[in-house]
């Protein structure tokens, strides 16, 4: 759980003007909660598990696992999928809270929103879920890239990157990070046999943010967190993915991912 100082200026942060009675609300509670829109592909199901398991940490982030979908019936079914997962593998649920619910509503019901979708799909709902993202923080660990001879290429938008095309769809007070991108997703669903533990760099503008994320990195297992730089960087790390896809196939490896010494 993170230092009551840190917790209180944490939310203080995020709240930026409501008032002092909906931070103690906030810290009394205990529990981060975090969305995982598209929560029901192999990212965003090894997100949900690697997340939830931090309650049973010592030192993990406390949190509530929100699985958003375009359809409450895949997210609910998505939410029971990953309890029953976690139960198979021996882990007692009775801390952890995993729920179902459609896009917009977990973005609302949220803190900390993570976009584990393809990016043609990124800004179509960023619109629609707008509102929902006022004061919210927004974790992008999406890659725009095409399949092109058999490989992967990156291609950017005119922005840059995935990262600055959504910080330019979201409303102002919204905190985007860019992570998560070069995590291989075997590797974040295998929660029992898995020792390797990879880099994940983080990018954002927004300090306290990025801090919070790497706080949540640190604590899923298998992860380092490292800090990226601002949100310009995200570029770099996106396009390191195609080809980490790429060596993987060319090369009959699996699961590639990225560690610095």
């Amino acid at each position: 759980m993170i230092e009551d100082r840190r917790y209180i200026n944490f939310w203080t942060y995020v709240m930026g003007r409501h008032s002092k009675l909906e931070v103690l609300l906030k810290l009394n509670s205990e529990k981060l909660k975090i969305a995982v829109l598209g929560g029901t592909g192999n990212i965003g199901e090894g997100m949900v598990l690697r997340l939830a398991l931090q309650n049973l940490m010592p030192e993990g982030v406390k949190n509530e696992i929100i699985i958003g979908s375009r359809a409450l019936e895949t997210a609910d079914r998505a939410a029971k999928n990953a309890l029953s997962e976690l139960e198979n593998c021996g882990f007692d649920t009775s801390k952890i809270i995993i729920t179902g619910m459609d896009n917009l509503d977990a973005a609302q019901a949220a803190e900390v929103i993570i976009l584990t979708i393809r990016f043609d799909h990124v800004l179509p709902l960023l619109e629609e879920i707008k509102e929902a993202l006022v004061n919210k923080i927004l974790i992008s660990p999406v890659v725009p890239m095409v399949k092109e001879e058999g490989l992967m290429a990156y291609r950017p938008p005119e922005e840059g990157s995935a990262a600055l095309a959504i910080k330019k769809n979201v409303p102002e007070s919204t905190r985007v990070v860019a992570a998560f991108h070069n995590i291989p997703a075997g590797k974040l669903k295998d929660v029992v046999k898995c020792k390797a533990v990879h880099d994940a760099l983080v990018c954002s503008d927004e300090a306290e943010a990025k801090k919070l994320v790497m706080e949540l990195t640190r604590h899923m297992g298998c992860l380092r967190p490292l800090d990226g730089g601002p949100l310009k960087q995200a570029s770099t790390m996106e396009s390191l993915t195609p080809l980490l896809i790429n060596l993987a196939k060319l090369n009959g490896l699996k699961d590639l991912g990225i560690n610095f010494s």
